[in-house]
């Protein structure tokens, strides 16, 4: 006799996308100086997240600012971190090892506060970008059950986002420092503590508005999301 298949159902979940650059791209740390910033981003990445891959470091000095600081930066810089990876017309780009980040983050605080580019920006940033799994509270432990394989590696978008897979992004300014975060929760009772559990955690306030439930369609092959109220504040 032929063994009965059974129907996959594909799982649900809640992702948190802070902020969409429609919506300025980043929260602020809400920090001048770039090691205290750092300082928020370590606070934040041991108590919720763990790592999937190496993380990737970068250094960027942005044009438009007075030449004198512009050009002791860049001398500096490729003294630490050798030649830079990237020109372009707005920025130079240098890939920053892990061991040397410590330096990149005294280059900063060295630049000071009033080096800006003629738009108001930094005249230098770090930029930190890592795919994370986020933790359980309950546990201490990952969820296991919100990987990229449980939904399928749905692509959410054109950038390589996937449903299940966390990221984080960080830029350290001399100036001004943000975090840009995409975040995949369980669609469970888990949800409303683990929101909170982030949101302890973090130095700004999650935006009420960015925060959807992703369902898999009638025919179980994709998803289709609609905006819920943040689970922050249980609803119940």
């Amino acid at each position: 006799m032929m063994a009965r298949t059974q129907d996959i159902t594909l799982p649900e979940v809640v992702t948190y996308d802070g902020l969409p650059a429609s919506a300025g791209g980043a929260h602020s740390l809400r920090v001048k100086s770039p090691d205290k910033a750092f300082q928020c981003l370590h606070t934040f990445s041991q108590a919720c997240t763990e790592p999937v891959s190496l993380p990737s470091w970068t250094f960027e000095i942005y044009k438009g600012a007075p030449q004198v600081p512009t050009d002791q930066l860049s001398s500096l810089a490729t003294e630490l971190f050798g030649g830079p990876r990237h020109k372009a017309q707005t920025h130079t780009e240098w890939n920053v090892a892990a061991g040397s980040v410590n330096e990149a983050l005294d280059a900063l605080v060295a630049v000071g506060l009033e080096a800006v580019t003629a738009y108001g920006r930094s005249l230098a940033a770090l930029t930190y970008s890592a795919r994370v799994r986020l933790i359980d509270p309950s546990t201490s432990a990952p969820y296991p059950d919100v990987t990229p394989d449980a939904f399928g590696h749905f692509a959410v978008d054109g950038y390589g986002r996937l449903l299940g897979d966390s990221g984080i992004r960080a830029t350290f300014g001399n100036g001004a420092s943000s975090l840009s975060v995409w975040l995949n929760l369980p669609a469970d009772e888990r949800l409303s503590p683990g929101a909170r559990h982030l949101q302890d955690h973090l130095p700004f306030r999650l935006s009420t508005k960015h925060w959807r439930l992703w369902r898999p369609n009638r025919s179980g092959d994709s998803y289709r999301s609609n905006k819920i109220p943040s689970p922050v504040f249980d609803q119940a």
